[in-house]
């Protein structure tokens, strides 16, 4: 193979992204193991269709598997790692939300209330 057939090759893996795909497919066999890895493989294939290609890299299709994604350990471990900072904001924003909710809330209570008053009036003829 020349060297231009060579980086003709490289450029057409690199722009289809074929080594993350592959990334993707071999980490989830390693860790999932199946009984019917050709079965497996064609439901994986499906899946990276729906993501899109350009969004998958070594570790999509295991993401959930990894510890950190452990709802029980995100709730109590506080490591700093990026999972940990990932809880930790969504954990903020949506205190940030209840605390906007409970602030509304307050205020509106606080308003002296007046009902709307209306009479019922019988009809003359």
């Amino acid at each position: 193979m020349s060297a231009s057939a060579r980086e003709q090759a490289k450029r057409y893996l690199s722009e289809h992204r074929i080594p993350q795909l592959f990334e993707s497919l071999l980490s989830s066999l390693m860790m999932e193991r199946p009984e019917n890895p050709v079965e497996y493989i064609e439901k994986k294939m499906c899946q990276i269709k729906e993501i899109g290609l350009e969004n998958v890299n070594w570790e999509t299709l295991v993401a959930h598997l990894h510890p950190y994604r452990d709802s029980v350990r995100r709730q109590y471990i506080r490591d700093g790692s990026i999972y940990d900072k990932e809880y930790s904001k969504m954990m903020g924003e949506i205190e940030e939300y209840s605390k906007q909710k409970k602030e509304h809330f307050e205020s509106i209570a606080q308003e002296d209330y007046e009902p709307d008053v209306f009479q019922l009036t019988e009809a003359h003829s």
